[in-house]
């Protein structure tokens, strides 16, 4: 009987204190929050050091810095698919941790000297950049003209000032 009655005043002395120890608790945060607190890194302007500090393995700070060196930066998240080793099921676990803040402007880049994964971060499929590998082992590229027959008319609209030859 004794037990039962400290177990009794045990609970009530509980539901006393507990509004007072819930307000001091504090809620983790889940992944999908944290662009509400402000705590998304810009994919574009995030060190190695940040990345790393959200647990973003190595491997795949690498590629994504090595992409904005090549390219420089990310006009978007769904961009980071354009890197080997990237793909959709882990697209959805890295987008979790950025945001684009910052415009970026793509940098130039030479269709005769770019090598297939400069292709592919620019943007060109499996089947552009065959094309180009088999107009190449041909001829240079020289111009417009030819690049515009070479690639897709939205693929020229996108890419024309900022290809060289």
């Amino acid at each position: 009987m004794k037990k039962i009655v400290f177990f009794m005043i045990f609970l009530c002395n509980i539901s006393l204190i507990y509004p007072q120890l819930n307000s001091s608790f504090k809620v983790i945060q889940g992944r999908n929050t944290l662009d509400e607190k402000g705590m998304l890194l810009d994919i574009n302007r995030a060190s190695k050091a940040d990345m790393l500090k959200v647990s973003i393995s190595k491997g795949y700070v690498d590629k994504i810095i090595e992409y904005r060196d090549i390219t420089g930066g990310f006009k978007n998240l769904k961009d980071m698919r354009r890197i080997s080793g990237i793909g959709k099921k882990t697209f959805e676990r890295l987008k979790v941790f950025f945001k684009i803040s910052s415009n970026i402007t793509l940098k130039n880049f030479n269709i005769n000297s770019a090598n297939s994964k400069v292709l592919k971060y620019y943007g060109f499929n499996k089947k552009e950049i065959k094309k180009i590998e088999i107009f190449r082992k041909k001829q240079k590229i020289r111009n417009n003209n030819q690049f515009k027959k070479i690639i897709s008319k939205e693929k020229y609209k996108e890419l024309k000032d900022i290809v060289s030859f």
